[in-house]
């Protein structure tokens, strides 16, 4: 009989761990801090769920012990993808240890799904949320936040039935579709297991487990030895001011003494352009 291993440790939030993870809970506090300044009997919320007059989480399907009594606000991460700037993402490189730092920008719609039992109250909870994403815009892009938010403006979808998002029976629940688009700026830093001159693809085929790779630590270059050859060599020599066939005139190959003179060979006039 298998067993299913699951972690019991929470899992990270900030946005070097996951960036659309971290955008749909910025995103969350955001309404409900709005809607925290809502004045009591207007969608007034309050961590505390007893008390709150709307729910407001990030889940999908919805538990119906949460919403049918009072209004509830979901937000899901939509479809998203990098925008793939500069070259190679590059902002920095450490050439003594390879450690790269990078950076793009995540680009997509934060899909928020305003239910209730009333379509005039859906379609109420989808214009604040709209309405107050576009007012706040530069809250939610100061340093720390998004790169831009709702820009372009979000769309409202018409009601319609919640369908699948929530579970069991959804007693003539409305729901209204908001799509916000939205930019994040991603930055991350990597030093690579292995140097560059030593990285095969055996560190991945070799073993069963990329991990017993026999894999070196970084080494300090502590001494170069430069070495510089002076025996005579062969090179081919253009003199003359060119021109079209048959007047160019052809290379010469010339032998070139040891030393460090000028190259001049006895006999040659000097190289002159034009």
């Amino acid at each position: 009989m298998s067993v299913s291993q699951l972690s019991r440790e929470r899992v990270p939030h900030g946005r070097g761990e996951d960036p659309a993870a971290y955008a749909v809970r910025l995103y969350i506090q955001y309404l409900q801090g709005l809607f925290n300044f809502m004045p009591s009997g207007g969608f007034h919320w309050e961590p505390d769920n007893e008390v709150s007059e709307i729910v407001i989480r990030g889940e999908a399907p919805i538990d119906m012990k949460t919403v049918g009594k009072r209004p509830a606000i979901t937000v899901v991460m939509g479809p998203y993808q990098y925008a793939g700037i500069g070259i190679d993402n590059m902002l920095s490189w450490n050439p003594l240890t390879e450690e790269r730092k990078r950076t793009d920008l995540l680009s997509g719609h934060l899909v928020v799904y305003c239910l209730s039992n009333s379509d005039l109250q859906s379609s109420r909870l989808a214009h604040i949320v709209a309405h107050h994403t576009r007012v706040n815009q530069r809250l939610l892009e100061s340093p720390g936040g998004f790169h831009h938010i709702a820009r372009p403006a979000p769309t409202v979808n018409s009601p319609s039935p919640p369908g699948q998002l929530v579970m069991g029976d959804p007693q003539g629940l409305v729901m209204v579709q908001v799509n916000i688009p939205f930019q994040l700026q991603w930055t991350w830093v990597t030093t690579p297991r292995q140097s560059s001159h030593r990285r095969t693809l055996e560190m991945i085929t070799k073993h069963r487990r990329a991990s017993e790779y026999d894999y070196t630590s970084p080494q300090e270059v502590e001494h170069i030895q430069l070495a510089m050859s002076t025996r005579p060599v062969l090179v081919r020599r253009i003199s003359g001011s060119g021109g079209e066939p048959p007047y160019a005139t052809r290379p010469i190959t010339v032998t070139v003494g040891e030393g460090t003179e000028d190259f001049q060979v006895s006999g040659l006039e000097p190289f002159q352009d034009g």
